[in-house]
């Protein structure tokens, strides 16, 4: 296995392969939300620079807040390929080893009597996008790992075991999210396809990216014999690094 961290929120670009470097971290995944990190920020050229002088292995978290592919709106639908393309072609000029996508996201509604979501509204919209627009994108774009993030049910279960079926799509696992959603067994049915694992705990409650060991996850859920990317998604030093021990204490990593 090949252990890594999301930066510190604080940290820099340099910052962050610096940090790797000093505390034996094999990979750093960049999550191009951050405004220190967006591949119109910086260039992929220094990025794979630090990544060669440093020998640390790159991953890419692309944008979650400015891509939705389960848009109803299908102006945003394009530029969120547009988006993903882009991110794409920045990973591959610095040869980050995957991309990491969120599907998106369908909105519910404050109301006087409370947060309404139907999930009914979106169902047949969610399985057409994703089989009609997703499946052929991820299918020419092997660098692609979706990540489980909303719950998965109905038209997005439906949506997401075709592209699984019918194409190589990689994906990463998020252990947090795991822990609060529903639907998310269709990722340890399909634990060959994962190739990043980020790494966070809560209280099963809500997702609270809490160091590992403060909340209430059994982190003995992932296989003896994984080998890929355990990422910690945590954002913060001290945070990373009680982590890491506590991983060494419990034998999650050796």
């Amino acid at each position: 296995m090949k252990l890594g961290f999301q930066p510190d929120i604080d940290h820099t670009l340099s910052r962050a392969f610096e940090f790797a470097e000093e505390n034996d971290f094999d990979h750093v995944e960049l999550l191009l939300d951050h405004p220190n990190f967006y591949h119109e920020v910086v260039s992929p050229e220094e990025v794979a620079e630090l990544s060669n002088s440093y020998d640390i292995e790159v991953l890419i978290h692309a944008s979650a807040i400015n891509t939705n592919f389960i848009s109803i709106s299908s102006e945003i639908r394009k530029a969120s390929y547009r988006e993903i393309e882009k991110t794409l072609f920045f990973a591959e000029k610095c040869d980050a080893e995957l991309v990491t996508i969120h599907i998106g996201w369908n909105p519910g509604f404050i109301t006087a009597r409370g947060f309404v979501f139907r999930e009914e509204w979106y169902d047949r919209h969610n399985e057409r996008v994703l089989t009609e627009e997703l499946l052929p994108f991820v299918r020419e774009n092997e660098l692609i790992a979706i990540e489980n993030t909303i719950n998965i049910s109905g038209g997005i279960m439906r949506g997401l075991e075709r592209i699984i079926e019918e194409t190589d799509v990689r994906l990463t696992f998020d252990i947090g999210h795991y822990a609060v959603k529903g639907g998310h067994e269709i990722f340890i049915e399909n634990f060959d396809r994962i190739e990043n694992i980020h790494l966070h705990d809560n209280r099963g409650e809500y997702d609270e990216h809490l160091e590992l060991g403060k909340g209430e996850i059994d982190f003995t859920l992932i296989p003896s014999d994984y080998s890929r990317y355990l990422t910690l998604e945590l954002r913060d030093e001290d945070a990373i690094l009680g982590s890491k021990e506590f991983m060494m204490k419990t034998g999650l990593w050796m």
